[in-house]
């Protein structure tokens, strides 16, 4: 089923399963359509055509019960229990993703962390020890569905992205500014805060012009 989800739909189904992953860990039982609705910016009709379409039903007054609905929406995307990271970039910003505890309640684990610099290499990051670059193949073959963060300075970014993709690491997250340039079987995602900000900005500049006409 999961080949025939329209990438609209996979979009939504990841906001659902986030929004409501983060309530249950409020203490939140059960979930409706209008507060999934609120927090994703879509509306509470849509949430319930895409919930039907993978089978998932409510209870009329209650909602969505929260831990079936993460399971299920889990189950229909393909996620495994845990995935691993190949993490390169031991900086401010790759420390931060390193540090963080939301990535493992999302099932999320940094197995390593890579740098070429030595007053990085040996000291600890989140609760991994930073590793030599050149020890990147060794560990991701050690490990099973890598996948690999590139928080680097913008000028490294290709040239880790070429060493992730000889050791095999078909996703890649890319925190840099820069375009890469990989085989056509390895996804790139890129991580790029800018560009939610001008989105925004967009909408509320357009809310502001309705108000003043």
């Amino acid at each position: 089923m999961r080949s025939t989800l329209q990438p609209g739909l996979t979009n939504r189904l990841t906001k659902y399963l986030r929004v409501t992953q983060q309530l249950i860990e409020e203490g939140r039982d059960a979930i409706s359509s209008k507060e999934l609705g609120d927090f994703t910016g879509i509306n509470p009709v849509q949430v319930r055509r895409d919930l039907n379409a993978i089978g998932f039903s409510g209870t009329r007054g209650v909602g969505y019960q929260a831990y079936d609905l993460v399971e299920a929406v889990r189950s229909i995307l393909g996620l495994r229990q845990t995935y691993n990271i190949a993490l390169v970039g031991a900086g401010n910003l790759g420390s931060a993703i390193a540090s963080s505890t939301i990535l493992p309640k999302r099932g999320f684990v940094i197995h390593d962390v890579f740098d070429n610099d030595a007053s990085k290499i040996g000291r600890t990051v989140g609760n991994v020890v930073v590793k030599h670059i050149d020890e990147l193949e060794k560990s991701v073959a050690e490990a099973d569905e890598i996948i690999g963060i590139i928080a680097t300075p913008a000028h490294s970014a290709q040239a880790v992205a070429e060493l992730m993709v000889e050791a095999e690491i078909r996703v890649i997250l890319n925190y840099t500014d820069v375009l890469l340039h990989v085989p056509s079987d390895v996804d790139i995602h890129r991580i790029d805060p800018t560009a939610q900000l001008m989105h925004t900005l967009y909408y509320l500049t357009q809310a502001e012009g309705e108000e003043a006409s």
